[in-house]
């Protein structure tokens, strides 16, 4: 497209676009509009920047997080633990959701699970459960879930280890341990949230 600049009143810069005249400074906006939404992403996901409405809350190893919403919408909310790598990247969570009248318990993995295996989850050395379904892998690891019944949420809250089993190859099993310590006081306090 042909661009030309032409100045109109009192040093004011135009831009002529398909024969309609737009202020410059409008058209450098737009031209610098990428490193301003870019800085605006940073500034955003700084720690401490939040939305007005968004709640994160620590309960020892646990955290509350519920997201920011749109006015008269309800929060979506979770409970969750967040396991890192030596480089500090994700390398597995565990999460209680609240969905309609009952809450899911769901896992991120890392990529390279055996996804012809069911996870395994046992607490402590009581409650075990092998049905944690893979429901999708994605960039950031792989996905599976369950419903989360009132027995296995109260071994939760009695519980101080759960540990998550996955399968690299078909007899390697590979232990994940979330601690339990602060469980019991986020799942009621994810309980209370409307």
């Amino acid at each position: 497209m042909l661009r030309r600049t032409v100045r109109i009143r009192r040093g004011t810069r135009y831009l002529a676009f398909g024969g309609k005249m737009i202020p410059a400074t409008v058209t450098t906006l737009f031209r610098r509009g990428w490193a301003i939404g870019l800085a605006a992403f940073f500034l955003a996901s700084a720690p401490g920047a939040r939305a007005a409405d968004e709640v994160r809350t620590d309960y020892d190893s646990w955290q509350l997080f519920c997201a920011a919403s749109k006015a008269g919408e309800q929060q979506d909310c979770e409970i969750h633990q967040l396991l890192a790598n030596k480089n500090s990247k994700l390398a597995a969570g565990m999460y209680v959701i609240k969905r309609g009248g009952g809450k899911v318990l769901m896992f991120r993995v890392p990529l390279g699970v055996l996804l012809s295996k069911n996870l395994m989850l046992q607490i402590d050395n009581g409650i075990a459960t092998d049905a944690l379904t893979f429901l999708r892998c994605d960039t950031n690891g792989c996905i599976a879930q369950m419903l989360a019944t009132e027995a296995f949420l109260g071994a939760l809250r009695t519980g101080s280890e759960a540990t998550l089993t996955m399968y690299a190859e078909a007899t390697k099993p590979v232990p994940i341990k979330f601690t339990l310590k602060g469980f019991a006081a986020a799942e009621k306090a994810l309980t209370a949230r409307p």
